[in-house]
């Protein structure tokens, strides 16, 4: 398949799948089993979906290989989504043997991934990308491991402290894991592509080794139900994170011609999320288990929403109507009209953010999470239309200062 099919498909998916995770928190609560149904349906829906697509098109411009055949893409596609699907079914309706199956499917499905992986880096003509190829093979071993936690789990196959524990391993695997180290190496060179300017020199091999040896210790901390190799491992790991800003900083330096669009600073505010959480997880897990569970809703604020959905959100106004065929000038405009109140649309996002978390460590009322909540929902959807109405809004003239400040002049018409 070629890259504009793939993003098509998979990028639609996950569109869908982020449109029913905000449908599901409509819910009662019983029957989306307080938050999991609708941070299922974003995370192993809509995230992992994207990555699926977006891993395939990067590994592919990085090693400048051929595309895998395309029984292996719609194969992969499908693996992953049925899984997802069975086990959005298979978990509110109390069905172990249905979320099982869907579990081993999303396992199947991002083994087909990492064979991709595989394929494209020993195919490689070019090999100089080695380090954001290293950060994809770490997050899909982390995948591999983590959903098969997930699929035991969701089987019923393990119950009472060892169900707690691998639980708790499950979720760090996935969003710490697979999810986080995917950005992260998608940084690498996104970010300089969508401010337009050259990849800055970064020293990313110690960053994902603190990274990866902090998810390690954090899983032998929650094996052992052990409070020393949790709180070595968030520490080991915020270090890491600390070290992302570093890339940041070096790509923001370098001069540019343009104004930084959107999706850069939904990237900027998503790192800030990503190593503001990862330090106050940190000193949450210092004090072990216990720790953890009154860290709970933070850790989703700060790591799904600030972290994961938010560049999500951002990448998809710039890799959506890049993807689309058509003349440049339309393209253009297309991403002109995105940037039509963008900054706003960041801004009332993270605010909202910033007062759930607030709400989460006790240092706000009810009334300023309800606030957040509604801050966090007109942002996201402001962003999330934009992702599904681009189309329409290229063929709105666009000719602001903004817009000629980010994507140039030649945006009307």
């Amino acid at each position: 398949m070629k890259p504009r099919s793939v993003t098509a498909v998979y990028q639609t998916a996950a569109r869908i799948w982020l449109t029913l995770a905000g449908l599901a928190l409509f819910l009662p609560a019983e029957r989306r089993l307080g938050l999991w149904l609708p941070l299922h349906l974003a995370l192993a829906g809509a995230v992992a979906t994207a990555i699926s697509g977006a891993m395939q098109n990067f590994m592919l411009a990085l090693t400048a290989t051929p595309a895998p055949p395309a029984w292996t893409t719609w194969t992969q596609f499908g693996l992953v989504t049925a899984g997802a699907a069975a086990i959005a079914v298979g978990m509110p309706t109390s069905t172990p043997w249905l979320t099982g199956v869907g579990g081993a499917s999303f396992v199947v499905g991002m083994g087909f991934l990492a064979w991709m992986l595989w394929r494209s880096w020993r195919r490689a003509i070019v090999k100089r990308h080695a380090l954001p190829m290293a950060f994809y093979a770490a997050a899909l071993a982390f995948v591999l491991v983590g959903a098969s936690l997930g699929a035991t789990i969701g089987a019923r196959l393990v119950s009472g402290e060892m169900y707690l524990h691998l639980r708790s391993g499950h979720m760090t695997m996935n969003v710490l894991g697979f999810a986080s180290l995917t950005v992260v190496g998608t940084l690498i060179t996104l970010l300089p592509t969508v401010l337009r300017v050259r990849m800055a020199p970064w020293r990313g091999r110690a960053v994902l080794v603190l990274l990866i040896a902090g998810i390690v210790l954090q899983m032998v901390g929650w094996d052992t139900a052990t409070t020393p190799p949790l709180a070595l491992g968030g520490a080991v790991y915020a270090t890491g994170a600390l070290g992302v800003v570093t890339l940041l900083v070096a790509t923001l330096r370098i001069e540019r011609n343009f104004r930084p669009p959107a999706v850069a600073w939904h990237m900027v505010a998503g790192v800030g999320w990503f190593v503001t959480g990862s330090v106050l997880f940190a000193a949450a897990l210092a004090r072990g288990p216990s720790g953890s569970d009154s860290f709970r809703s933070t850790f989703l604020v700060a790591f799904v929403g600030g972290w994961l959905i938010q560049v999500l959100l951002g990448a998809w106004s710039y890799l959506l109507p890049m993807a689309r065929p058509g003349h440049p000038d339309e393209r253009r405009r297309s991403l002109a009209a995105i940037e039509l109140a963008a900054p706003l649309q960041v801004i009332v996002l993270n605010a909202g953010l910033i007062l759930l978390a607030l709400r989460g460590v006790g240092m706000a009322g009810a009334v300023v999470g309800d606030v957040g909540v509604v801050l966090t929902a007109v942002g996201g959807i402001a962003a999330l239309a934009k992702a599904w109405l681009f189309p329409l809004l290229g063929h709105v003239p666009v000719d602001t200062a903004r817009s000629r400040a980010v994507w140039g002049d030649r945006t009307s018409g």
